[in-house]
């Protein structure tokens, strides 16, 4: 079954302009609340995304079938459709577009697990335990909306999720470009930043983007979600080659817990594998331990890499700082606008933006 990408985006939107102020459906509005707080609790939202993949396909025509996911599976099936095209190609954009939550902000929620190794969304492929409570809530929606009667009454159930993930969108603060920093002074408000609450690495690295983006600009500077199952960089922070964008010149793998030599030579050997020949370590950890770095650029110029250890802020940032091309002080100055831009791409919480912006006054 082909759904029209135009029409399909059409749809959402007229469900959308529905969403604010209007009488919604009650019981899709419960629904969609409690399937949001499953996946708040758990250990995925990606089911979030998937189920208003499924209204908006039901939505789009009657006979879809919402368990016949991926067409290439189901030759015969004539109702089957792609979810996974759907929700990049329309879902996803639009989330972003009209400001409401589809759980995940990846360009390709479905192509995570459990999904992505499905051939059917109700063919046994196992589910993380963290989000078992969550996927088994949703596939009993999922069997709910296969079972109603007309496209009007999906849209209804599509409106009051939009209405529902509205709530769900981070409302970040702004930045205020018009700021004097000196280096030092970024130095020991990032050191600060990161110490109040690490959000399991994604400060960190958002700073160290947010610091290549100076040096290298943002076009070439790639960092992908924590814990990103589908992510292929080699490192959390990669720099493209600015003369063949599809070759990494740089690897920079960002820890603000304890590195031990063996992490290290594991990085280094999955940059060999990818092949990068420039990795680098951000090691921000307060216990951090001092590493035999001759023996470990040794180490790494025997397989034909350069390797580069960075123990604490201060070194990073001031390099990262000289390297730019600007006198270090209008750097800083850059550095703190695309450190927050950074923060938001890695969904870091608002109330980390709204301390980012805080420490800097």
């Amino acid at each position: 079954m082909k759904i029209d990408k135009a029409s399909a985006a059409a749809l959402v939107r007229e469900e959308a302009a529905k969403s604010v102020g209007s009488s919604l459906g009650k019981e899709w509005i419960k629904k969609s609340e409690e399937l949001s707080r499953l996946c708040e609790e758990g250990v995925s939202k990606t089911h979030i995304a998937f189920l208003g993949t499924a209204m908006l396909a039901k939505a789009m025509n009657g006979r879809a079938d919402l368990f016949a996911i991926k067409p290439d599976h189901a030759p015969d099936n004539p109702n089957a459709f792609s979810a996974r095209t759907l929700c990049h190609t329309v879902l996803v954009p639009l989330a972003a577009e009209l400001g409401f939550s589809i759980g995940v902000t990846g360009r390709e929620p479905l192509n995570n697990q459990p999904y992505f190794r499905m051939t059917r969304l109700d063919d046994g492929t196992p589910v993380h335990a963290g989000g078992k409570a969550a996927f088994d809530y949703m596939m009993s929606l999922v069997r709910e909306l296969q079972n109603l009667e007309t496209e009007d009454e999906a849209r209804e159930a599509l409106c009051a999720f939009i209405a529902v993930r509205r709530g769900y969108q981070p409302r970040y603060v702004t930045h205020n470009g018009d700021l004097s920093i000196s280096p030092e002074k970024l130095t020991s408000i990032i050191k600060e930043f990161v110490r109040q609450n690490a959000e399991g690495g994604k400060r960190a690295q958002a700073v160290v983007a947010g610091l290549l983006d100076v040096f290298a600009g943002v076009e070439r500077v790639e960092s992908g979600r924590i814990n990103d199952p589908s992510r292929k960089y080699p490192g959390d922070v990669c720099v493209r080659s600015s003369e063949s964008p599809g070759v990494w010149e740089k690897a920079i793998e960002v820890r603000d817990k304890p590195v031990a030599a063996s992490d290290v030579q594991i990085f280094g050997n999955k940059c060999v594998a990818m092949g990068v020949r420039e990795a680098a370590l951000v090691m921000v950890s307060d216990r951090q331990q001092l590493l035999d770095v001759q023996a470990l650029a040794k180490w790494a110029d025997n397989l034909g890499i350069g390797l580069t250890l960075f123990q604490g802020w201060e070194i990073f940032v001031d390099q990262a700082l000289f390297w730019a091309t600007m006198p270090k002080p209008e750097a800083a100055r850059l550095a703190v606008g695309f450190i927050h831009q950074r923060l938001v791409t890695v969904e870091a919480l608002p109330e980390a933006i709204v301390l980012w912006e805080r420490l800097l006054k």
